[in-house]
């Protein structure tokens, strides 16, 4: 075979993964919206409505692992802060203003992370990675002693508006359906956003400060202005996943945001398989069945999770994504 037919070839290989997986996505959605319709168990669709909500919160710290290099022990403070945020909204202010409700969420989620990213920006490595647990800590202090956020007893009887849509109403958020559609809706939106930006242009030099950070900055750009704004986009994402966690629980308590919690958004990040986006919604899947199986057999269920998640690790050291990537480079090979 000469090289013209092996790029022939090769080229081909690429169209039929391309096709691959527009195919599985073509699915998959088609699955996913059917799911409420064709499930007669709440139960089923409250889990998977879960797995989407954390599947979001793991994208967006792949976002910030994956792409910036940048680790958080606590991403998921991020997710408290917005949900905090939206529940006090809704229950003191205006109780059926859903869309606000959310910019607010997402607004002062955003504000507390911009100092917060200023000062972490400013280190790299471990130092990042301790400095979200100090900050983390601090919130889940905060949240834990005042008393608008109810304490250590939590934020309780958070109103759950109508989903209004350009004057359609599609029902209120506590129909399991209505919330299960919104949140999927909300999670393939946030996944778009998140898949332009990481093969932008802007993606890209994020992907260039995380191979060599000293190399960006001689050829010109402002690597801690980049890290910064990385932050940003991930907290953002972050707080849309808090928004849909309170209006999906109607509840949210301080062990929300503790660093046990945070720990498990990690696993879900590792078993999906970093610098992938849908790799971590299908680590987060993953994890939450099992925990939610497990739990319901013993009351020791954490030391079968870990156990359970050792060994995906060790034997898929890249994560679900990664059988994607060896299938591409399988067909690259031939």
């Amino acid at each position: 075979m000469n090289s013209m037919q092996r790029n022939d070839a090769f080229k081909l290989g690429l169209q039929s993964i391309k096709i691959y997986k527009i195919i599985i996505l073509a699915v998959v959605l088609i699955a996913l919206i059917s799911f409420p319709f064709i499930s007669n168990s709440l139960f089923y669709i409250k889990l998977v409505t879960s797995m989407m909500i954390y599947g979001l919160l793991a994208m967006s710290l792949d976002f910030l692992l994956g792409y910036t290099g940048l680790l958080s022990f606590m991403h998921n403070a991020y997710l408290g802060i917005s949900a905090y945020i939206v529940g006090i909204f809704l229950i003191n202010i205006a109780p059926e203003a859903l869309w606000l409700a959310i910019f607010i969420g997402f607004l002062g989620t955003t504000i507390i992370a911009v100092p917060v990213g200023w000062i972490q920006v400013r280190t790299g490595g471990l130092a990042f990675a301790l400095l979200t647990i100090a900050f983390g800590m601090m919130f889940y202090t905060l949240v834990w002693k005042l008393e608008i956020t109810g304490g250590s007893d939590g934020l309780m009887g958070v109103p759950l508006p109508d989903l209004k849509i350009i004057g359609f109403d599609f029902g209120n958020l506590g129909d399991p359906r209505t919330m299960y559609l919104f949140s999927l809706a909300v999670l393939v939106i946030c996944y778009i956003i998140a898949y332009r930006l990481v093969h932008s242009p802007f993606g890209a030099v994020l992907q260039a400060i995380r191979e060599n950070e000293e190399r960006a900055s001689f050829i010109g750009y402002n690597v801690h202005r980049y890290k910064f704004y990385g932050w940003l986009i991930s907290c953002g994402l972050a707080s849309i996943s808090g928004a849909l966690f309170i209006l999906y629980k109607g509840y949210i308590g301080p062990p929300t945001m503790t660093i046990f919690a945070g720990a498990g958004i990690l696993m879900m990040v590792l078993l999906g398989g970093i610098r992938s986006l849908w790799g971590p919604i299908i680590g987060a899947c993953i994890f939450i069945y099992i925990e939610d199986y497990i739990s319901s057999l013993t009351v020791h269920w954490k030391t079968y999770v870990g156990l359970i998640v050792i060994l995906l690790v060790l034997f898929l050291p890249r994560g679900i994504a990664g059988l994607s990537s060896f299938m591409q480079r399988t067909v690259k090979g031939t």
